[in-house]
């Protein structure tokens, strides 16, 4: 059996082979155009801004989750063998679920480009394997109805066994988290985000009513990955730096977007994304360049322009620069105090459009509590996991309460409001 072999910070080691059909498939996709374009597209953004390692691509994290994925699937068809069906539509889905993310830094990406819409990464994904010609032949060289499945999966699509998307996006765990919980952990520098994959993994089940579940006796090592996910939203993700760093971001756009045919620089591909509302605007080539390497060298214009918030605010990006925060207490009265920041940012020369922001911590739990993996209990019945675990519930109403807020402003606004923190 010939297998292809990667190295990889979680397993030290993945393979695939080149004889099973849902891991040639996977071989074959690598190779492909917008699946190499992903080494080119930051996993964690401006995460690397506070902790120095973190400058890894979206293409080692859709490696490991297909790797993830296939071994899933393997472990399924042992218990439920007609999960064989689906294994070259999940392996492939898997591979391609972060196809459609956008420089500059991947999530950041959308709330830049598209600050009036949700997230639309998945349905990018489904624009391109639909189009992209290439994609298409490959998947459907064995099965004509392969990529239309693969899309399927991605849309979380009624027409499909509800276990089959879970596996890659339901709630709670699922190999797109299970993988960069551990990676973005590793490469951070910090241990937060490590659990024990096998153990989890190796619980996981079809339900009769034909989800994803996990038997009661690994209900410990879903609890595990919980409260690492909960760790590195609390301690990485939503680090006060980077959340003012993403602010500089948006605001950096906001101002571009703002001058109009002022702007001094912008290439095709650039007026053509300030000028979208939407992604589906946008055709594949344009999305195809949508890159970092892309970004940066518009940064790197833009610090030499003639306007001078365009300038700084690149030149804050490119040299870290960042603005600092302001805890937003349960004590402030926020109606009062983000107008003296404003204020003092006018009489500090700064416009207040660009220079004073409120940022604030997401809830991540919440929807897991309807959502996440079904327990299968020993004597047969199947609950929640919020039914079968207290701590997970605990999670979720402490995640509740948890929404931190800040001000984010330049330095010297916050030293004229007089705030230490």
């Amino acid at each position: 059996m010939a297998k292809i072999t990667f190295a990889d910070v979680v397993h030290q080691s993945i393979s695939f082979s080149d004889t099973d059909p849902g891991e040639s498939l996977i071989l074959k996709l690598i190779d492909t155009p917008w699946v190499q374009r992903l080494r080119d597209i930051s996993q964690t953004a401006n995460t690397r801004l506070v902790y120095m390692f973190s400058e890894h691509s979206r293409f080692g994290h859709c490696l490991g989750v297909a790797y993830l994925a296939s071994r899933l699937v393997d472990t399924l068809i042992q218990k439920h063998p007609e999960a064989v069906e689906y294994k070259p539509a999940i392996c492939a889905a898997a591979l391609l679920h972060d196809i459609g993310h956008l420089a500059p830094g991947s999530h950041i990406a959308q709330k830049c480009w598209f600050p009036d819409i949700s997230d639309q990464h998945e349905s990018i994904a489904i624009k391109i394997i639909t189009e992209d010609t290439t994609l298409r032949n490959l998947l459907n060289e064995n099965d004509p109805n392969l990529a239309e499945t693969v899309t399927a999966i991605l849309c979380e699509s009624d027409s499909l066994p509800p276990w089959v998307w879970q596996i890659i996006s339901g709630g709670g765990w699922n190999v797109d988290r299970g993988n960069w919980c551990i990676v973005d952990s590793i490469l951070a520098g910090v241990s937060y985000g490590q659990y024990n994959i096998p153990a989890l993994t190796d619980s996981i089940i079809i339900t009769s009513n034909g989800q994803l579940g996990l038997t009661e006796n690994r209900l410990d090592a879903m609890m595990h990955f919980a409260v690492s996910r909960h760790a590195m939203y609390r301690q990485v993700y939503q680090h006060r730096v980077l959340l003012a760093a993403d602010q500089i971001v948006k605001t950096l756009v906001k101002r571009a977007r703002d001058l109009g045919n002022s702007l001094e620089f912008a290439d095709p591909i650039m007026k053509a994304v300030l000028s979208a509302k939407h992604p589906k605007e946008l055709s594949l080539e344009q999305i195809f360049w949508l890159r970092e390497g892309w970004w940066r060298y518009h940064l790197q214009q833009w610090s030499t322009s003639s306007d001078s918030i365009l300038s700084d605010l690149a030149d804050r990006v490119l040299h870290r620069r960042l603005f600092k925060t302001i805890r937003l207490r349960t004590t402030d009265d926020e109606t009062t105090l983000v107008p003296a920041a404003r204020a003092a940012a006018r009489d500090a020369g700064l416009d207040p459009e660009y220079y004073v922001h409120v940022a604030s911590a997401m809830d991540v739990h919440t929807s897991d509590s309807t959502q996440s993996l079904q327990v299968a209990l020993d004597d047969g019945s199947v609950r929640t996991i919020g039914e079968s675990d207290p701590l997970f519930q605990a999670l979720v109403q402490e995640e509740a309460a948890y929404r931190k807020r800040w001000i984010a402003v330049p330095e010297e606004v916050k030293l004229t409001l007089g705030r230490s923190r």
